[in-house]
């Protein structure tokens, strides 16, 4: 006689045989990363993940044409698993699952399926975010808020529309923020600032206060102002307030800020069934994934 048992704490799960024994199996995937790749069709996904130390596995597959790791969503992705657009599954084996067992063509043959639960119905929330974004420019992201409001967005010293946390180039001098912060002055953590004007050298877009932009003062106008010295004394232009002729040069308007996208699933109303047991689940959290891109983007014009 089959008996249906409610999903008690998400972890542990009471199943009913025919013959009336009460046996209890655990998933035991807290520990344990959440996993994607492609499925076999086209706009098809498979999210799982593999026990450590109990030779199982649970996995959700669905197909959806706007999923994407990389991109937000801007609305939760939903998933009926009563249709064939989704459907989860729970399996014990009788060895090692290898990392590829979902995401081959071909499962491999060499172990067998022990314990087979599948989703009868249940509705699946998927949802991507941006959880982190940062120039990786040496200044954390939390210190590029100039005016103390503790707004990020709204700190934009060169007005490019970027704002300095997701800005490699804060001042837009083409000479990368990163580059311009050591002081080389021995247990002294100051951000450089050649002109001595109170404002770091890469806050400053008039390095040596010439009125000449550090930019412009470029003489090939490639790669920079770095290694233009028009007097040959070992010191570039950019940092002689007596070299002020200038070379108008564009702004370098690529830019590069490290992404950091969060993809989280759950499934509400959860109904995995087998031919001798059912069990039922208000809230099942299946975990998120992250994933941290390059994201390359162009400042406004000037």
């Amino acid at each position: 006689m089959n008996k249906r048992i409610v999903l008690f704490l998400l972890a542990s799960f009471l199943f009913a045989c025919n013959d009336g024994d009460i046996i209890i199996t655990s998933f035991e995937f807290d520990e344990v990363d959440l996993q994607l790749c492609n499925g076999s069709g086209e706009n098809e996904y498979v999210f799982y993940k593999i026990g450590k130390e109990v030779n199982e596995a649970i996995a959700f597959t669905f197909k959806n044409e706007q999923f994407s790791d990389t991109i937000s969503t801007e609305a939760p992705i939903s998933i009926n698993l009563a249709t064939e657009a989704g459907d989860l599954v729970y399996r014990k084996f009788s060895g090692e699952v290898p990392a590829t067992y979902f995401c081959g063509s071909v499962p491999p043959n060499d172990i067998t399926i022990t314990e087979d639960l599948f989703s009868l119905s249940g509705n699946a929330t998927i949802v991507t975010e941006i959880i982190t974004e940062d120039d990786d420019d040496g200044i954390p992201a939390a210190e590029e808020d100039i005016n103390n409001d503790g707004n990020l967005e709204n700190d934009d010293t060169d007005n490019d529309g970027i704002p300095n946390y997701k800005d490699a180039d804060d001042d837009d001098d083409n000479i990368l923020t990163i580059i311009e912060l050591p002081n080389n002055i021995p247990d002294n953590d100051d951000p450089r600032d050649s002109d001595e004007d109170g404002i770091p050298d890469y806050l400053d877009n008039d390095d040596d206060n010439d009125g000449v932009l550090t930019r412009n003062e470029d003489t090939n106008g490639e790669d920079g102002p770095r290694e233009d010295d028009d007097n040959n004394d070992n010191i570039p232009n950019y940092l002689q307030a007596d070299q002020v002729t200038e070379y108008p040069t564009p702004i370098s308007n690529l830019n590069t800020v490290e992404t950091t996208y969060r993809t989280s699933v759950s499934i509400t109303n959860l109904e995995l069934s087998s031919d001798s047991q059912t069990l039922d689940s208000d809230t099942y959290v299946l975990g998120f994934r992250d994933i941290t891109i390059d994201k390359i983007n162009k400042k406004d014009e000037k």
